[in-house]
């Protein structure tokens, strides 16, 4: 009898260690993948790397894109008090395609309409681990500048608080075929518009708070980010609402 008992026992243990080797760790809060793959390890702080501009690819942009659209717009409001905990990287994900991703790859055309279809937005990513510009080619970020930069982006206190900020600069190689400075401004202006609608929509949507906001320091945006012939144009701060 004690044999069985024993046997059954060992049974269990076995049981619940291969439940527990098999189960994908609970994707929380947990700040950009610090490798240059999406693996579950990646996401892991032990197997952390510093990064070196490689490409970091994202989770599949699929995180609350169901949400009704009537919802989203009853929800959509400003939020500045934003709390600091990170956005899991399949919200990320998903938040930068609803605002500038493809929505017909095959085309190379996007969620977002813009003048001629110039496309003329380059989306960096502020984190408390740097700056990133968005590849929505490869559903990828690519790291421009190590380092906690958020406070730079403007001097209203949410940009340092929020886990995410996200910055519009319009990149005006792109945008040659406006002659006149004055044309090629006012288009950029409406385009960043769309960009920032999609923004506010998603955030609404996923109880997210954002606020657009163009009180911004230009100058030292486009120094620490290293662009030449272009402008940022608007930026976003994103977190969980408080």
């Amino acid at each position: 009898m004690k044999k069985l008992v024993i046997i059954a026992l060992a049974m269990l243990l076995v049981g619940a260690t291969a439940e527990a080797q098999t189960k994908k760790p609970q994707l929380k809060a947990a700040g950009l993948p610090m490798t240059t793959t999406a693996s579950e390890n990646s996401r892991k702080p032990e197997a952390r790397k510093a990064l070196d501009g490689k490409i970091i690819e994202l989770p599949p942009a699929e995180m609350g894109l169901d949400v009704p659209l009537r919802l989203s717009l009853d929800k959509r409001c400003t939020v500045r008090e934003l709390a600091e905990e990170e956005l899991p990287q399949e919200m990320l994900s998903s938040l930068l395609w609803a605002a500038y991703g493809f929505n017909r790859p095959e085309e190379q055309k996007r969620v977002v309409p813009s003048a001629v279809n110039a496309q003329e937005f380059d989306i960096y990513v502020f984190t408390k681990e740097g700056i990133f510009l968005y590849i929505a080619e490869k559903n990828a970020l690519q790291m421009v500048s190590e380092g906690d930069h958020r406070a730079k982006i403007s001097k209203q206190k949410h940009f340092a608080v929020a886990p995410v900020s996200i910055v519009m600069v319009a990149n005006y190689d792109r945008m040659k075929m406006f002659k006149e400075e004055e044309t090629r401004d006012f288009y950029a202006a409406v385009d960043a518009g769309y960009v920032s609608q999609d923004i506010y929509l998603f955030c609404s949507a996923n109880g997210l708070g954002t606020v657009a906001c163009g009180g911004i320091e230009r100058e030292a945006i486009q120094k620490v980010i290293g662009f030449e012939n272009g402008r940022a144009i608007l930026a976003h701060p994103v977190g969980f609402a408080k």
